[in-house]
């Protein structure tokens, strides 16, 4: 909606309108930034942390997060912060979806250029009306968020049937993405190229365009996040890098471009790399597991065997569940120990583990466990580092 409304702000006010508006819509995300609240896992452990340490409970006075347990000197965040997202960029995982955005990214910025000279240079409308063949773009856009919030509803209840997630459960969607891209950027370059064609016909190529652009940009991002997790932000971070500096760059050759090539020519090109690239969520699908066993960054352990790593989540509860049962028996001596400290209406149950790990039990598990059975599900933001055992947390 960007081009559409600075566009007619050009013909009714002057140039310095377009950063007025922008200055409105930025101040409104200004009280966003400071009333969403935090979701990053390291961080809610260190809040939990903190608030144990706080009710003094006998023998938790020491506790601390994982995130304590790290460099956390200025020197040694930057030394994380600009070098670990380079690292993770070359991973294979990485490295060709960062090439796979970029593309869809330049793009995206592409389209700024591309329908001026559609609409306004061809064409000959005005830079208001001109810009209007744009919010087919926004329809599109809203096609692909209510797709993907229905794959969500469905994959939700597959998982509350009992289906084990894997990452590449997330990489169908980018295959329907990969493919509608490259069709309807053939699409779209080939009926703009003729003026003779209705103006509405490239238009809707650009609804189902904009929508492949959600499908693809949405895959690939959770992909990265479920592939990488702790990690994740670094992986982001380096994606973000190379698809901003390549869109950065697009309007500079944009004109050129299809100056030289034309519409179609300029379009075909575009279409012909997106065939190229399409093939990757493909093998991804079949590969992925087999690449993230060799990744030094994806969090999954080359020493589990076939079997175990296809073993269901309710199982690996059960497990332990009963092993925690059987250590209550043992001598207090024990490393494997279960106890609960309580502090006035609020009580929560600490596991010690033999690694040197303490988890903070969830209210699910306490529940659980009085009731004489495994919780439904660990939290995965609940696990605490014991200072006393002089260990650092993986």
């Amino acid at each position: 909606m960007g081009p559409v409304i600075s566009g007619f702000l050009q013909l009714t006010m002057n140039w310095r309108w377009t950063f007025y508006v922008l200055i409105w819509l930025g101040a409104f995300t200004e009280i966003l930034m400071f009333t969403i609240p935090e979701t990053l896992p390291l961080i809610v452990l260190l809040h939990k942390a903190r608030r144990i340490r706080a009710q003094k409970i006998p023998g938790y006075e020491d506790i601390i997060a994982p995130v304590e347990a790290t460099d956390r000197t200025l020197k040694g965040i930057l030394k994380v912060a600009l070098t670990r997202p380079w690292r993770i960029l070359v991973d294979p995982i990485s490295f060709l979806i960062a090439i796979y955005l970029s593309v869809v990214y330049t793009l995206l910025y592409m389209l700024f250029t591309i329908y001026p000279i559609v609409f306004q240079q061809r064409r000959g409308w005005n830079s208001g009306v001109g810009e209007l063949p744009l919010i087919g773009t926004v329809v599109g856009a809203a096609l692909g968020g209510l797709l993907i919030f229905w794959i969500s509803s469905r994959d939700r209840k597959r998982l509350e049937s009992g289906h084990k997630a894997v990452p590449e459960d997330r990489l169908p969607v980018a295959m329907v993405g990969g493919i509608l891209f490259a069709v309807t950027m053939f699409w779209f370059a080939w009926t703009a190229e003729f003026n003779s064609i209705h103006w509405i016909v490239p238009t809707l190529a650009g609804v189902f365009l904009s929508m492949s652009i959600l499908l693809i940009f949405v895959a690939y991002l959770n992909y990265l996040t479920d592939t990488y997790l702790v990690y994740a932000a670094s992986a982001l971070a380096a994606n973000t890098i190379c698809r901003s500096a390549c869109g950065a760059a697009a309007p500079l050759y944009t004109q050129k471009m299809f100056n030289a090539l034309g519409v179609g020519g300029g379009g075909s090109l575009i279409g012909g790399v997106a065939c190229l690239l399409a093939p990757i969520p493909f093998l991804f699908y079949k590969y992925g597991a087999t690449i993230r066993d060799r990744s030094k960054f994806a969090p999954t352990s080359t020493e589990q065997g076939h079997e175990e790593k296809e073993m269901s989540e309710e199982l690996q509860l059960q497990e332990e569940y009963e092993e925690e049962e059987e250590e209550e028996h043992k001598d207090e001596a024990d490393d494997k120990s279960v106890r609960t400290g309580s502090s006035g209406a609020n009580s929560e149950t600490y596991i010690q583990e033999e690694s040197g790990l303490d988890r903070v039990a969830t209210a699910n598990e306490t529940g659980g466990m009085a009731a004489g059975r495994p919780s439904d599900r660990y939290s995965h933001v609940a696990r605490l580092t014991r200072s006393e055992h002089g260990e650092e947390a993986s």
